[in-house]
């Protein structure tokens, strides 16, 4: 992940800052496969760990603080990703990450809601030793969602994330992954309306299809239908 800020723009500049500034809470929103996830994982100050929790309608609170599972001599205690987050390093808190956010049914929403609050507010007791465990200083949260507006998710969710940032482009980390000629149809492809949006993983895709492949071909095999388009677009860049 780029370390400085002297080539982000736009959004991620916005997150950048955000960051560097000390905001603890943050809500990355919009399309999918702009490095959203990533982005929260490893920038700003992860020393005391970052862990990721992938929201979804099946999951449980056990998930997020953790649960009992059997092993060979009976029952051991599995702490969860927030709680993880939570202790960091033993000294510092770490980060979570909390995938889709929107996609978590009401129980396990409400037990973010309290895992999300200030470190002076947040707690939670161990069923393993009764121990009241609380997030140490430093810990913080990133969320993401693909959802287009804030207005989608919960008023009182909302309400723990003082800022949010609409992610319209791939990070420029990520684009550099691509060759060259790919890249500007790629950041502009990520936040294209429905029919013409492809994330930066299938622009991954056709680069690698198109080094065995004709390119034509590659491109009719990723982008169906759009596939002449992304083709003009991308012979219109070259000049």
């Amino acid at each position: 992940m780029t370390t400085s800020t002297a080539n982000l723009t736009g959004c991620w500049k916005d997150f950048a800052d955000a960051i560097a500034a000390g905001i603890d809470r943050i809500i990355l929103f919009g399309p999918p496969g702009t490095g959203k996830t990533f982005a929260g994982l490893h920038y700003g100050n992860v020393a005391a760990g970052a862990h990721r929790l992938i929201c979804s309608e099946d999951m449980t609170t056990a998930d997020v603080t953790g649960h009992f599972k059997p092993n060979g001599d009976g029952w051991k205690w599995n702490t969860g990703a927030v709680i993880k987050a939570w202790e960091g390093d033993g000294i510092n808190g770490g980060r979570i990450v909390a995938d889709e956010i929107d996609k978590a049914g009401g129980d396990v929403q409400s037990t973010l809601l309290a895992m999300f609050d200030t470190v002076e507010s947040a707690s939670w007791e161990n069923p393993e030793n009764g121990r009241i465990v609380r997030p140490r200083p430093g810990f913080s949260v990133v969320m993401t969602t693909n959802l287009e507006e804030m207005e989608d998710l919960p008023t009182a969710l909302k309400d723990r994330f003082p800022v949010a940032i609409r992610i319209n482009e791939p990070h420029p980390d990520a684009l550099l992954t691509l060759p060259a000629d790919l890249r500007e149809a790629a950041r502009k492809s990520a936040d294209a309306d429905a029919q013409r949006r492809f994330s930066i993983r299938a622009f991954q895709a056709f680069a690698k299809l198109r080094e065995s492949l004709e390119a034509e071909r590659a491109a009719k095999m990723i982008f169906g239908r759009q596939a002449e388009s992304i083709m003009d677009a991308l012979k219109v860049e070259a000049l």
